[in-house]
């Protein structure tokens, strides 16, 4: 499937930008980002137009880029200011530049028409900068797979008791069925497990005797943006009706950019209502998700080669617990659509 090109993706993350040249690919596009001398980011398509070197390859020179071949330079608005051996400057001697913005510790790109790029519209999550919850930011991961593999699997909590035994799920859970409501840009999934035994997350951060109710709620936004509520309550303590105040919660969130039409980067972060001050609890999240995740990696990785060697062959089971991953990636293909009509 097309991407959607008029959205914010994250690029990378801001403690790796620096005032140095780094090269990225976003939606099969490769890019350069650094930081100009004021701080903020800039980002030009990472391809000179003379003999098409990439310009990461070259030089950061002030806030203009200077291409490592024959010194042909271009601010951060992709003009060319300077060309060593000549005075003139051919008016096609321009690179595309991005509009870039920094937010919740990333930096996020708009790969599409730039008069439609709004930084106040780059999803934030409110509890991300209350002191009452503590930020966990966590990796890059790279999955050999498309985006909306990632994206099924994240409208999905049934997968957890299969694929995440001994971290996020367990087998008591496998009966529990899923619910699935949508809106205009979001698919929100919900599975609650009421009156059970804590998962293996639970056991490690949790403090509960008995048995506990368990929520799963996995708010999927277009295109690509995953974040996932996920809390245990003693059971019967209130929380299956809105009761926070005694429960172990975590968002955890992912920003999800397709590299190429088979790779993508997940970027993701967590925030926790627990152990806020305790940067050790916020590393032993970390490590849990990365085995759990790395899991992940695995199924989904596993999937797109068979994707390509059946290709669309068909025979495909589709089951009831497919519903919200089917209505989310309707709504991809609607944005697709609806971006290419306008450009029609």
């Amino acid at each position: 499937m097309p991407f959607v090109y008029n959205a914010w993706y994250v690029a990378m993350w801001s403690r790796n930008l620096d005032r140095s040249l780094v090269r990225r690919t976003v939606l099969g596009e490769d890019i350069v980002l650094y930081r100009k001398e004021d701080g903020d980011p800039a980002a030009l398509r990472d391809l000179c137009p003379h003999r098409y070197l990439p310009l990461s390859l070259g030089r950061l020179k002030g806030d203009t880029v200077e291409c490592g071949y024959h010194g042909m330079t271009f601010d951060c608005t992709g003009a060319c200011v300077t060309i060593p051996v000549q005075e003139s400057i051919p008016p096609n001697a321009t690179v595309r530049s991005y509009p870039v913005s920094e937010k919740l510790g990333l930096v996020w790109i708009w790969m599409g028409d730039p008069a439609l790029a709004d930084a106040s519209e780059i999803y934030d999550l409110p509890q991300y900068h209350q002191p009452e919850w503590g930020v966990g930011h966590g990796d890059a991961l790279h999955v050999k797979a498309n985006y909306l593999l990632l994206a099924d699997n994240l409208t999905d909590p049934s997968h957890v008791s299969f694929v995440h035994p001994t971290t996020l799920g367990n087998a008591e859970h496998e009966e529990v069925p899923v619910e699935w409501v949508e809106s205009e840009n979001l698919v929100s999934t919900t599975r609650w497990s009421p009156s059970s035994d804590p998962i293996g997350f639970i056991k490690v951060f949790g403090n509960f005797s008995g048995k506990v109710d368990r929520w799963q709620i996995y708010h999927m936004h277009v295109p690509s943006i995953a974040i996932i509520d996920f809390g245990t309550a003693a059971a019967g303590a209130g929380a299956m009706e809105g009761n926070r105040d005694d429960c172990i919660q975590v968002f955890s969130c992912h920003f999800m950019t397709p590299e190429t039409e088979s790779s993508t980067f997940d970027y993701w972060l967590h925030v926790r209502n627990f152990g806020v001050d305790d940067d050790s609890v916020g590393d032993g999240i970390s490590e849990q998700f990365r085995i759990a995740f790395a899991e992940d990696k695995i199924i989904l990785e596993a999937i797109q080669t068979e994707e390509e060697r059946h290709g669309g062959a068909g025979g495909r089971v589709g089951l009831e617990l497919d519903g919200a991953a089917g209505m989310f990636r309707h709504k991809v293909s609607r944005r697709v659509r609806d971006e290419k009509t306008v450009e029609a």
